[in-house]
């Protein structure tokens, strides 16, 4: 049986604090999952970054907006919090900081507490909050970094409990100003603590000066050096909070495009990545398996980046939006069974949004395709969900935008913008989601 799940960010889950976090509407979301035969839940990146998910800046550290306030109540290190309204658009502001200054006057040190401060990335997090904000001293830091470790450990625990294993997303790069190149700074392309190059693309169709991330790239030769410890550590800490990990931009393990600082994506080129030497060592104490991982390996590829990938028979995903040939209403990605599939994920449009983009001979074609493949119901939505449970893919994820048959003012990313709407998209409460959840099926 093919196994199901939904993609929901945190932050989008509906609060009654301005944004989605660990708390009790998590949980409620969990036992939805369950009671509709849901395996898995993608919830994106959760580390600690300016509002750019893909952008940490730390790989250790945990988003601080996502601590709940309810919990702390609960833990008895706050009395109470007051609430805001509830809106469809996730709300980044300093609204919780009073409470978690509150907290962290009433909390006392526990031997939990002690163990997890000692961890040296968190260290080190703290280290660069209290440079960067002075107002906080390094211990405030740490004890959120405790808080949220506890309260997703403990939420976690729950969604294992109830059968729904969690699908955590990694980024591949930092952001430049990171605890990653202020305290690891051998693994990056640097000169005398300056940056050398930046990570982009080079000029295609839609760029032609290519694309600049605003994101460092890696120095392979340093992290040679040590037998790829920093990756290497990176990866048995996501796998140890979550139970999948999706590896974004799976490319970049294989070559990776760089573009010296100051010029344009043409001057730009591809280098070779860590590849087998990294993963090689990543797999050899046995402790991480290769079905943990699912990559993300769309857009430019190369024949070395396919033959990484079946080396290690890692699971891969595909986009259906990207995927069907409309044109001869056939899926041109339908012949292999290690894939995950998506409708589209956070940097698509919903399926409604794609729909409504097509001229009206693509979308009778569309119809055409659904039909072919004997997904019958009026609603596109529904019918490319029945496609997902249909075709060969092993797993089939679902945005909750797509499960409620929205449109694209509901999208959550437009990649190379800067959107206030980017990553902001929330639910208000639950109620329509339960009716429509049945549809995935």
């Amino acid at each position: 049986m093919k196994e199901k799940g939904i993609l929901l960010p945190i932050f989008s889950l509906p609060s009654k604090y301005g944004i989605g976090d660990f708390g009790n509407e998590a949980y409620e979301f969990i036992d939805i999952l369950s009671e509709n035969g849901m395996k898995y839940w993608e919830v994106l990146p959760i580390n600690a970054c300016r509002r750019l998910p893909y952008s940490p800046v730390s790989y250790y550290a945990l988003n601080e907006d996502y601590i709940s306030l309810d919990r702390l109540i609960e833990y008895g290190l706050i009395k109470s919090a007051e609430t805001r309204e509830q809106t469809d658009r996730a709300v980044y502001d300093d609204f919780k900081e009073k409470y978690y200054i509150e907290a962290f006057i009433n909390f006392r040190k526990t031997k939990e507490y002690r163990e997890f401060i000692a961890n040296k990335e968190i260290v080190k997090y703290s280290e660069f909050m209290h440079k960067k904000n002075k107002k906080n001293n390094k211990e405030y830091y740490g004890f959120l970094q405790f808080m949220l470790y506890k309260q997703w450990m403990e939420l976690k625990s729950y969604a294992n409990s109830k059968g729904i294993e969690i699908i955590g997303d990694m980024p591949f790069y930092p952001s430049f100003d990171s605890v990653d190149t202020m305290y690891h700074s051998d693994c990056f392309e640097m000169n005398h603590g300056k940056f050398t190059y930046e990570a982009g693309t080079p000029p295609d169709y839609f760029n032609e000066d290519g694309q600049k991330w605003g994101s460092p790239v890696f120095n392979v030769e340093g992290m040679k050096k040590d037998n790829y410890k920093y990756l290497v550590g990176i990866f048995k800490y996501y796998l140890k909070i979550f139970d999948k990990v999706r590896v974004d931009y799976f490319r970049g393990y294989d070559s990776f495009f760089k573009i010296p600082m100051g010029k344009s994506g043409k001057e730009g080129k591809y280098v070779d990545s860590v590849s087998y030497g990294f993963f090689d060592e990543l797999f050899r104490d046995g402790s991480i398996k290769p079905e943990r991982l699912i990559i993300e390996d769309l857009g430019d590829i190369r024949k070395e980046t396919i033959e990484l990938r079946e080396h290690y028979g890692f699971t891969r995903q595909k986009i259906l939006q990207f995927s069907i040939d409309l044109d001869n209403c056939y899926d041109r990605d339908n012949e292999e069974e290690n894939v995950l599939v998506f409708p589209g994920n956070h940097d698509c449009s919903t399926i409604y949004g794609w729909y409504k983009l097509l001229d009206d001979e693509h979308k009778e074609k569309l119809k055409e395709f659904l039909r072919k493949n004997e997904c019958y119901d009026i609603n596109v939505n529904i019918g490319i969900m029945q496609y997902c449970m249909k075709c060969k893919a092993k797993m089939a994820v679902i945005t909750v935008q797509d499960i409620l048959g929205l449109d694209d003012s509901a999208r959550m990313n437009v990649p190379g913008t800067t959107s206030k709407d980017n990553w902001s998209w929330k639910l208000i409460d639950y109620k329509d989601l339960k009716e429509r959840i049945k549809d995935f099926k």
